[in-house]
């Protein structure tokens, strides 16, 4: 009995280590809703992917944090940008809710963004964030829109720009599946989930 036990325990161990990149991912096919939540993180597709929602006729409404952008020698904001017609030239600015200041991490922008849609009486959203950031993602919004009566989607950006199915395929994938899992335990040590 005791072998099988550890049979299992082994066959359990690899079949997550095998799937620990696939698992990150928390996919729904996006349906119409209030609007289009994009997760600040720098990431050059989380917006690209929320215009193209907006142009499927998913909403009209994209909430967008005010964060910090620094490339290519740049120091500025992305609402700078956005105003310069840098960023998303064709998206009218009755479409844009800004969340600032920006959040300082996943949670609170799950709040701040909250907070904004239900004092609009606005009340479903879909969430766009990369892949490998989804899942933890999906499980702090979650129980933070529901508190405020608002339901939300994980649509994250296709495809996955990693392949998280063979994330140890590259450096990138594997210290990025290895720190998604850190964060997922350390959120859920702190009982944010729920």
């Amino acid at each position: 009995m005791l072998r099988f036990g550890f049979l299992f325990l082994a066959v359990l161990v690899f079949w997550f280590g095998f799937n620990a990149g696939s698992l990150l991912i928390d996919r729904e096919p996006p349906e119409p809703a209030d609007a289009i939540v994009v997760l600040a993180g720098n990431s050059p597709d989380r917006l690209s992917h929320a215009l193209l929602l907006r142009e499927q006729g998913y909403s009209g409404l994209i909430v967008v944090s005010n964060e910090r952008v620094h490339t290519h020698g740049l120091d500025t904001t992305w609402h700078a940008l956005y105003q310069a017609g840098l960023s998303a030239p064709d998206l009218p600015p009755s479409s844009v809710l800004l969340l600032d200041p920006p959040p300082e991490n996943t949670m609170e922008e799950a709040e701040q963004a909250a907070e904004i849609l239900s004092s609009r009486g606005l009340r479903s959203a879909l969430l766009v964030t990369d892949a490998f950031h989804s899942r933890r993602s999906a499980l702090l919004f979650r129980p933070i829109f529901a508190s405020h009566g608002l339901s939300v989607r994980s649509t994250p950006v296709q495809p996955d720009a990693l392949n998280l199915a063979h994330w140890w395929s590259t450096p990138l994938a594997a210290r990025r599946t290895a720190e998604e899992w850190t964060k997922l335990a350390a959120y859920l040590l702190q009982g944010a989930y729920w």
